[in-house]
């Protein structure tokens, strides 16, 4: 009579515990007045202790934390995703209007073909990290290289590395859209009211908490416009992963035959959840409770990322990247503004 091989959970438990773990003290850190945290947020933080606890831990402890940092990395990935959509609500979409909209189209997809051409003809990037880095910069920062890391299955240690573009041009964008708005020349440009002015700020800001950040300093008007602008862009997602896995469908390595990417379920089910938002089912203290575990999952997601990324492979993509995430910031703020005045 054949036995059933035994599961064992000490594995997955032992790498789930690990990630909770750095997660929560990001979390916890991110609440401290400490100089410069603020500026990382949780998720590139939880990253980054990931990265700092994979560089000393042994060769032991990553063997039995495997399962559980692969579960993390792969199923809390896709529900963070997931649960991302109870932030948004189609009145949310329609409070920002039509306008908004377009700028957000413009651009997403001018950025996208703007990374991927610079990045593979003139930096000589490969199409999976110079795609990666154009969707951190078009749509919402960290969660969309995530997202689109497993959708065009670009190598693990080029996620790291478009992430930190998104940290480092999109800090630039958070500390410099508060010092725009106080220039009596910006103020003349943005005549039109503030909330052409926020439109800019959602339409070209990489993180949504970096664009939280911006709006704290804008009058109302302005801070409302910035962040359902950026919400509208997170939910460009779904239809640049569809895009993309088709894009990539085909094998570089020649000879082999064509065959489909699989399909990101998991963003057309975040899709859906705007709609359900917007019936008003579930009370406030619930939505609270699943904005704070989108953030966990999301959180231990890329410390499981970060355990497996080490920091020789980060080095080792020298400038390129960051000369690209530059050129894609410079960019948004013009081709930004310039799209913010002719819609506005």
């Amino acid at each position: 009579m054949t036995t059933l091989p035994r599961f064992n959970p000490t594995p997955l438990l032992t790498g789930l515990t690990l990630t909770l773990g750095l997660s929560l003290t990001a979390l916890a850190l991110v609440q401290l007045p400490l100089p410069g945290i603020g500026v990382l947020g949780p998720l590139t933080l939880a990253m980054l202790l990931g990265i700092l606890a994979g560089h000393f831990a042994g060769e032991r402890l990553e063997q039995r934390s495997e399962a559980g940092l692969q579960f993390s990395r792969h199923y809390l990935l896709r529900a963070g995703i997931i649960l991302y959509g109870f932030r948004i609500s189609l009145a949310d979409l329609q409070a920002a209007g039509l306008n908004a909209l377009l700028i957000d189209l413009v651009i997403v997809i001018g950025i996208l073909a703007s990374a991927a051409w610079v990045g593979t003809r003139w930096l000589k990037l490969d199409a999976r990290t110079a795609v990666l880095i154009g969707a951190g910069s078009a749509i919402c920062g960290a969660a969309a290289v995530l997202a689109s890391a497993p959708t065009i299955r670009a190598r693990q240690q080029a996620v790291p590395v478009a992430i930190a573009t998104v940290v480092l041009f999109g800090s630039a964008a958070m500390l410099l859209y508060p010092w725009l708005f106080a220039q009596e020349w910006v103020q003349v440009l943005f005549a039109q009211g503030d909330a052409a002015f926020g439109r800019l700020v959602g339409a070209t800001t990489h993180e949504v908490a970096q664009v939280t950040a911006v709006a704290a300093t804008l009058p109302m008007e302005a801070a409302h416009t910035a962040v359902v602008t950026k919400l509208m862009r997170v939910m460009l997602l779904v239809p640049v992963l569809l895009v993309l896995s088709q894009l990539f469908a085909r094998d570089e390595a020649a000879g082999e035959q064509p065959r489909k990417l699989p399909v990101p379920w998991f963003a057309l089910v975040f899709m859906l959840l705007p709609l359900i938002n917007s019936f008003d089912l579930l009370p406030s203290a619930i939505l609270n409770l699943l904005h704070q575990l989108d953030q966990l999952c999301l959180a231990m997601a890329m410390a499981a990322l970060g355990f497996a990324t080490r920091l020789s492979a980060i080095r080792a993509a020298g400038w390129k990247p960051m000369a690209l995430g530059a050129l894609l910031f410079v960019l948004l703020l013009i081709g930004g503004t310039a799209m913010t005045l002719l819609l506005g």
